[in-house]
């Protein structure tokens, strides 16, 4: 917070040394040690005291609550959970163009068969006929 360097520090040494006077610099100084004893017990206190109410049950509580609701914030997220469901359909219509494509070339595939077998069933047909005809010519 404060940065005090070398030149700062023997500035305010020699104004103490004027003001206060070399005789009662040494009960300064004890004076500066207990007040800065005394502020480092007090922030100790305030700072056990302050970890003994955090460990309390309620603020656990409290506390569990908030992490709750930060995790409730990110699944309330609507533009997120959207551009998520825009993507999941985005793969299933992808995977139901690729399914479709499959079929298409299983049909062509088998169309042509289809065709060739009709040829064959009807020249099968039609030579029946032919024979038929034949055997109805002969009688």
């Amino acid at each position: 917070m404060f940065s005090f360097g070398w030149g700062e520090l023997l500035l305010v040494s020699i104004v103490v040394i004027v003001v206060i006077g070399p005789k009662d610099l040494p009960a300064f100084i004890r004076q500066i040690g207990k007040f800065t004893k005394s502020i480092k017990k007090i922030s100790r206190e305030f700072k056990n005291s302050f970890n003994e109410i955090a460990k309390d049950k309620e603020f656990k509580e409290i506390n569990e609550s908030i992490k709750s609701a930060t995790n409730f914030k990110d699944e309330i997220n609507i533009k997120k959970n959207f551009n998520n469901e825009i993507k999941s359909l985005k793969e299933t219509t992808n995977i139901i163009k690729k399914e479709v494509k499959e079929i298409k070339n299983l049909e062509n595939e088998i169309n042509p068969t289809e065709e060739t077998s009709t040829l064959v069933e009807k020249d099968v047909h039609d030579k029946n006929k032919n024979k038929t005809q034949d055997e109805a010519d002969l009688i």
